[in-house]
Order: C-alpha cells, then sequence, then structure tokens
C-alpha cells in the first residue's frame, strides 16, 4: 500500500445499493469497502455492468441529477457524504466522467480551471500558481483564453485531470480515464496515478484497461 500522512481519514462504503425507476432488480446490491489513504480501487466489468453508475453514485450525481435510488453510507472524516449536496460534496471529492466533452463548461482554459478553485475559496495567487502546475505537469502549453471545446478528446481529458490535480481533494473518482489517451499520455497519466497514491489520495477508478487497472490496490468486478 502507498500512503503518506498528508490525508488521516479512510473512506468507508457501507451496503450501497442502487436501483434505477424501470429496472426489475438493483444493480448494486450490499456493496461494501473501505480504502485508506494512498490506495486505489479499480472497478471493472462488462459494458452495462454498472461502473459509470457506481461512479455516480459516489460522487452524487445519482440521486441528485440523475433519477436513481441510492441507499448506504459513504463516510469519510467526520461527513456522511450521502447526507451532502453536490457542493459540499466537491470539497472532499474530485471527478473526472467518461465523456470529457460533456463536463467542460466554460469558454477558456483559465476559467475550466479557476471555477473550481473559486469556489472552494483558494486565494487568487493559489490559484493561479495551482493552474500553471496542473497545465505543466499535464503537458497543457496553450493559451488560457483558448477553448476547451477546441481540443481534441484526449487533450479535453488532460484539461479535466489538470482540473482534479489542481484542486487537491483528498478523494479522486475517474470514469475511463484513459479514454482518447495516446501512449505517450497514457504514460502519463499512470504516472499521475502513482503520484496521487504516494500523495495520500484515495482513487477509485472505473476502466476496461489492463495497465489502469494494474496500478489498483482493490478491485471490484461487477456482473460477475
Amino acid at each position: 500500500m502507498r500512503n503518506t500522512s498528508n490525508f488521516c481519514p479512510k473512506l468507508f462504503v457501507q451496503g450501497l445499493e442502487l436501483s434505477y425507476p424501470e429496472a426489475d432488480q438493483a444493480l448494486i446490491s450490499g456493496l461494501s469497502f473501505e480504502l485508506e489513504p494512498g490506495q486505489c480501487l479499480g472497478i471493472s466489468g462488462a459494458n452495462a455492468s454498472g461502473k459509470s453508475s457506481l461512479i455516480h453514485a459516489l460522487c452524487g450525481i445519482i440521486p441528485h441529477y440523475i433519477k436513481a435510488e441510492r441507499r448506504g453510507e459513504i463516510l469519510f472524516q467526520d461527513a456522511a457524504l450521502h447526507e451532502l449536496p453536490l457542493c459540499e460534496i466537491y470539497r472532499y471529492m474530485a471527478v473526472v466522467l467518461a465523456d470529457a466533452d460533456a463536463q467542460l463548461m466554460f469558454p477558456t482554459i483559465e476559467s475550466e480551471l479557476a471555477f473550481a478553485l473559486e469556489n472552494m475559496a483558494v486565494p487568487s495567487t493559489s490559484i493561479r500558481q495551482r493552474i500553471a502546475t496542473a497545465l505543466v505537469y499535464f503537458g497543457l502549453d496553450y493559451p488560457m483564453h483558448k477553448a476547451p471545446h477546441l481540443l481534441s478528446g484526449g487533450e479535453q481529458r488532460l484539461l479535466l485531470l489538470s482540473v482534479v490535480e489542481a484542486m487537491d481533494c483528498p478523494i479522486v473518482l475517474l470514469d475511463e480515464p484513459e479514454r482518447g489517451l495516446s501512449k505517450t499520455s497514457l504514460k502519463l497519466l499512470l504516472n499521475w496515478l502513482d503520484s496521487l497514491c504516494k500523495r495520500g489520495r484515495i482513487v477509485i477508478l472505473a476502466s476496461h484497461h489492463p495497465e489502469v487497472l494494474s496500478v489498483c490496490d482493490q478491485r471490484i468486478a461487477l456482473g460477475s
């Protein structure tokens, strides 16, 4: 297990159940796990097995935006994350969804990176420093006024990973983080995942990719 002392609390998921209104049975039932700082959990399974739905449930997209029923507890530090509104959950979790383009909301790279940090009340001088450091890490040497939607799919994903790096949250959720990445960018992703764990972050990722799953300390195979 990789670990540092930056973040001490464990993440507890207890009795998680997820079901959609039109479904005859629960998609996920009785799922429990715990993760210590520096650990990475990999979620695998066939298409439609519930990988993305589990990510959505953990970060609150279900039930706040997607109509589905979620039961169980998600506990971290002194917070019951399953009871918090989205604006509060994202103080603990940073998320990159499978569809990168759908997660980009702002007209420039700078505003895309700055929005979450401003909402976290990060001082403006620290925002500039965090943005610069994150962009350099992921090799995104672009004018800050460039529109994110003009980037390629792989570049958009790297931009969202840069947002996560800049947010510096204790928990990171990633849905198919390798999607659209070149071999060079994939190696960058793998190094970053290792770096997150060494810095004591808790990482949960859903993936089909054997190389990405190989970095995980624990695995859950859905639909098996």
